[in-house]
């Protein structure tokens, strides 16, 4: 018996390698040509697995030296700026300017209602610059300036704030969204923004006032890190005895911030009308790339068009994708090698302004809300800047990158006659008719996909929370405790550090769903993957079952957002796409460990109370 069982079994298994296909699990349906390609890449996987474990363990490690003992030891000799709060006598619902959003969530409009849309703008240039000078914030080294870059059409750049205010019809109230030109806003100071348009959002029925960073790495120092954190640091630990508390981040700065905001958002509600919203996707995966393990990212870039029906107003264009503006952050030589300077003293917008340029031509509006961020920076190759004869330096590769976004924006939904005409009425900012046959250059409207544009209904539901969370990250303390960065700081009576943020949930149609996210969310917690392994919450589109995005760096500078079980202040990574490590230090700049746990169980809990 038991030698006729083992022949069946022989058979059986012959039979399985002399098949066609077998398929593995039936969630994946994954196929294969034989049960031996099922078993080699068993074992792939199994290396693979080997991989992260190590660069994990070697992570582990390192995060014990660098944040449990150097950390510690900086944590517990800086002494506290007056600045930091009681957390047992703090209480969240006290805690002012903050805006819960739509009491109600619709699913269709209200009767025949239809969107109104209102568009605005600012220079956050403080009234002193070009006398004083300032600090470019996320340059290293430190570096500060008074002077911005020129434009080809000979204007000088600005630093800017943008802001939206949408409105569905339905009496819910208006929705103000503002987009900085800076690397990122700590909370604390959105409360400052939203404290300057108390009056406006109480007269106009503003119930969700959201402050979004472009994330430009060549603006004025928002942060405080880049300004003067020794002086902050000396001035601050005899804050309690003095009673002045020095701040990192510049008040003028944090000043023009918020009268820039007000008169953008003043604007926008001056300039509401009523129209149309259209949305369009583009797969635009050539021009990004995640240059750091665990790879994950989103490839699209989405367009909200809106086209009033008055056809004397401006159209506005809303774009959302998700890529770091540092084209021009490292350029330490001018594009003239006799005229080398140390180091690039001008500040800049970076591609954003470009970008703008292009859509004023074109005759619209324009507003860039970031994306899903993540490790996720631009793509040069197809910008045509191989081309002999163009500047070298790094700032004008930024120009080239925003001009042909601008063309991807506009052109996305029209025929490639339609994208010939309109690169000639905007001026052929990419220099087609002269450099097209050219080895190494690209011509934008070649071979672009078309999209088709969807009419969005007048729906705009959102609702957003604000909780306190634990930051794990000394480093990050040491900023906030010491007042180097704006942070709203609370202290418990066991020395443990915490700060205010908040997460949020958007719809806006059918078409676009949104987490808005107060740091920069890496991909894999939203996509999955074998990144998100070790996470004990289910990736976002897992968990919703919606192909929703993420908005990064809203009302919040939360820093990077990982799976805690790669969570890496400075240590490796494993590319599985070029079988090596990757260096990371990207959590260095991070509430913690466990940042992305709060985040998105608070998300999750929004969610499902509206769903």
């Amino acid at each position: 018996m038991k030698k006729m069982l083992m022949s069946a079994i022989s058979v059986v298994l012959v039979l399985c390698l002399m098949m066609p296909s077998v398929y593995a699990a039936e969630d994946t349906q994954t196929s294969y040509d034989s049960v031996i390609d099922y078993v080699n890449e068993a074992q792939a996987t199994e290396e693979t697995d080997s991989k992260i474990r190590f660069g994990r363990i070697v992570n582990g490690l390192s995060n014990l030296v660098i944040n449990g003992f150097l950390g510690t030891v900086l944590k517990l000799i800086l002494p506290d700026s007056a600045a930091v709060t009681d957390y047992e006598k703090f209480d969240i619902d006290e805690y002012d300017n903050f805006y819960e959003g739509t009491e109600t969530f619709i699913d269709e409009p209200h009767g025949k209602k239809v969107w109104s849309l209102g568009y605005g703008k600012a220079s956050v240039l403080p009234s002193d610059f070009g006398e004083k000078e300032y600090a470019k914030g996320a340059y290293i080294p430190y570096v500060f300036g008074n002077d911005m870059y020129t434009d080809e059409d000979g204007n000088k750049e600005d630093l800017m704030v943008r802001a939206v205010v949408m409105n569905d019809g339905s009496g819910r109230g208006n929705v103000a969204f503002i987009a900085l030109d800076a690397m990122g806003f700590a909370n604390a100071d959105v409360r400052l923004v939203r404290e300057g348009l108390k009056d406006l959002a109480e007269e106009y029925n503003i119930v969700s006032i959201n402050v979004s960073c472009t994330h430009i790495h060549t603006g004025i120092d928002s942060q405080g890190v880049w300004t003067d954190p020794i002086g902050c640091i000396i001035n601050n630990s005899f804050s309690k005895i003095t009673g002045k508390v020095k701040y990192g981040v510049e008040r003028s700065f944090i000043e023009s911030v918020v009268s820039g905001s007000k008169k953008a958002v003043e604007d926008a509600l001056s300039d509401m009308t009523e129209g149309k919203l259209y949305y369009s996707k583009m797969n635009a995966e050539d021009y990004f790339f995640d240059r750091t393990a665990p790879i994950s990212l989103n490839p699209n870039i989405y367009k909200l068009e809106f086209m009033p029906a008055d056809s004397n107003k401006t159209p506005t264009i809303i774009a959302t994708f998700g890529c770091h503006p540092e084209s021009a952050s490292y350029d330490w030589a001018s594009a003239d090698p006799e005229k080398t300077l140390s180091f690039d003293k001008k500040f800049s917008p970076d591609f954003i302004w470009s970008t703008e340029m292009v859509m004023n031509d074109a005759g619209y509006n324009f507003i860039f809300l970031q994306g899903n961020v993540s490790t996720v920076t631009s793509a040069r190759g197809l910008t045509g800047d191989g081309v002999d004869d163009f500047p070298g330096n790094a700032h004008y590769t930024s120009v080239r990158y925003g001009y042909e976004i601008a063309y991807l924006l506009l052109g996305m939904n029209m025929t490639e006659d339609e994208r010939i005409k309109l690169n000639e009425a905007t001026g052929d900012r990419l220099d087609v008719e002269k450099y097209n046959g050219q080895d190494r250059y690209t011509v934008w409207y070649e071979g672009l996909e078309t999209v088709t544009a969807k009419e969005v209904k007048p729906v705009l539901n959102i609702k957003h929370k604000q909780f306190t969370v634990k930051i794990e990250n000394n480093i990050i303390v040491l900023l906030g405790k010491t007042s180097v960065a704006d942070n709203f700081i609370l202290k418990d009576n066991f020395s443990r550090y915490y700060t205010v943020t908040e997460v949020g949930y958007l719809e806006i149609g059918d078409e676009m769903k949104v987490y808005m996210s107060p740091g920069e969310t890496f991909g894999e917690i939203v996509y999955g993957g074998k990144g998100a392994d070790g996470f004990e919450l289910a990736p976002v589109r897992k968990y919703t079952g919606e192909d929703i995005i993420v908005m990064d760096l809203m009302n919040d500078a939360a820093g990077y957002v990982a799976n805690p079980a790669n969570f890496c202040l400075a240590g490796i990574q494993y590319n599985e796409g070029n079988d090596a490590y990757d260096s990371d230090t990207w959590c260095l700049i991070s509430y913690g460990k466990n940042a992305a746990t709060a985040f998105i169980s608070n998300f999750y809990e929004i969610y499902d109370s509206v769903k």
